[in-house]
């Protein structure tokens, strides 16, 4: 019985393997898969394996989102391409910060944008203009004191 069961899982796992070690040919994809990698098509037999199944793992996620998720996803795309290469790696290097966080601090994170996106939106505009008007030091002891509020709030 155990070997049966060994068989079946290792035959299970063999179409991964192959899958994520090797080079997926265009045209051994679902018709789904090439409608929506369709761009990369003259592309595909040149990009690393790696490359190619993070791509398909992207378009099966595309698959099972909702319209409305989609042309979210697609509206960030485009206000990402119209960056500056500064501002883009700034962008990155504050996903690198977030990543960075322990999760204490990436759920007060969220706490706190969480509050934000309560306000009015003359609210926010009213905070974006005064936290833009405080200098480094002024920034600094401000969110030290939002964070010593956020503690106290828990106990």
């Amino acid at each position: 019985m155990h070997k049966f069961i060994l068989t079946v899982a290792l035959g299970m796992a063999m179409p991964v393997a192959f899958a994520a070690e090797g080079p997926v040919p265009w045209q051994q994809l679902s018709a789904e898969q090439q409608k929506t990698l369709e761009p990369l098509k003259d592309r595909w037999s040149e990009m690393p394996a790696e490359r190619q199944q993070r791509l398909l793992r992207n378009a099966e996620r595309w698959q099972k989102m909702s319209p409305e998720q989609r042309e979210r996803l697609q509206k960030n795309r485009q206000r990402l391409q119209e960056l500056t290469p500064e501002q883009r790696q700034r962008l990155r290097q504050r996903q690198q910060n977030v990543r960075n966080m322990t999760p204490e601090q990436r759920q007060r994170m969220r706490r706190a944008f969480e509050n934000f996106r309560t306000m009015s939106p003359e609210q926010r505009a009213e905070a974006r203009k005064k936290f833009q008007a405080m200098s480094p030091e002024q920034r600094r002891e401000f969110m030290q004191k939002r964070r010593q509020e956020a503690e106290k709030s828990k106990d």
